[in-house]
């Protein structure tokens, strides 16, 4: 495979193959410098310009604690949010709460650097307990579709990619024009499910979820009683994106 070979001539031991995502398939390895992480190889065919110019945005500066890194990022504890969606675990107030304020800071931080990662579901949201410590670290992964804009509020022409239940409203509909709320209306997907166990729209074709879309309504679950959570789902699931929350609110 050329991808171990490749990784090899780097110094790089290759234990196992992690994943593949939308431009390459990556490897959990160990490279002396660098310890154990997991490095992503991108075909050269499936190379994506704009992919490679947001790692360079996300690489300036100061290290950014809610993003996996893209040069090498650490090995995690092959955890995320979707394991416990799928679970159905009952979170307290508490618990959701953290997971969430720094699922949109992690956001805002993206957001803040001109990018809008497209594809924010549960799958993505990795959870890390860093050694040592008690608590739980989110870090926003798989930048595959991400778009780069010129600012976080320019509206700019955008594709209905990503994951559909998780999709805004106006990627559904066919409204081209969007910003970096869809990202935040997918972040509030999330959050739904966390606190209600289900999507806040459920539907079997696009098409549906287009119509459901529409109706511009999303029921309360009996599992969410939290009045304050409810106000905050409300805003981030707002349908009209220019009265939805940002990230950084």
């Amino acid at each position: 495979m050329e991808e171990l070979k490749l990784l090899k001539d780097q110094n790089f031991q290759v234990f196992k193959t992690l994943g593949q995502g939308a431009f390459g398939r990556v490897f959990l390895v160990h490279n002396p410098q660098m310890g154990l992480v997991a490095a992503k190889v991108i075909r050269s065919y499936s190379f994506d310009e704009q992919e490679w110019e947001a790692a360079g945005k996300l690489q300036t500066g100061e290290p950014i604690p809610f993003i996996v890194n893209f040069v090498a990022a650490k090995k995690f504890d092959e955890f995320s949010v979707d394991h416990i969606i799928k679970q159905k675990a009952v979170l307290s107030g508490g618990t959701i709460r953290a997971i969430s304020k720094q699922l949109f800071e992690g956001l805002h931080l993206i957001h803040s650097k001109g990018l809008v990662h497209r594809d924010i579901k549960g799958e993505n949201i990795m959870l890390h307990c860093p050694f040592g410590s008690n608590r739980v670290v989110v870090k926003i992964a798989d930048f595959g579709l991400v778009k780069v804009s010129g600012g976080v509020q320019q509206t700019m022409l955008m594709s209905s990619k990503g994951t559909p239940l998780n999709m805004a409203p106006e990627l559904v509909n066919g409204d081209g024009k969007a910003d970096a709320k869809v990202d935040v209306w997918s972040a509030g997907v999330v959050v739904f499910q966390l606190a209600g166990h289900e999507y806040p729209i459920k539907a079997n074709s696009l098409q549906d979820l287009s119509k459901l879309m529409q109706l511009k309504t999303i029921t309360r679950p009996a599992s969410i009683q939290d009045d304050l959570l409810w106000d905050l789902l409300l805003h981030l699931l707002d349908f009209d994106r220019k009265t939805r929350f940002s990230a950084e609110q």
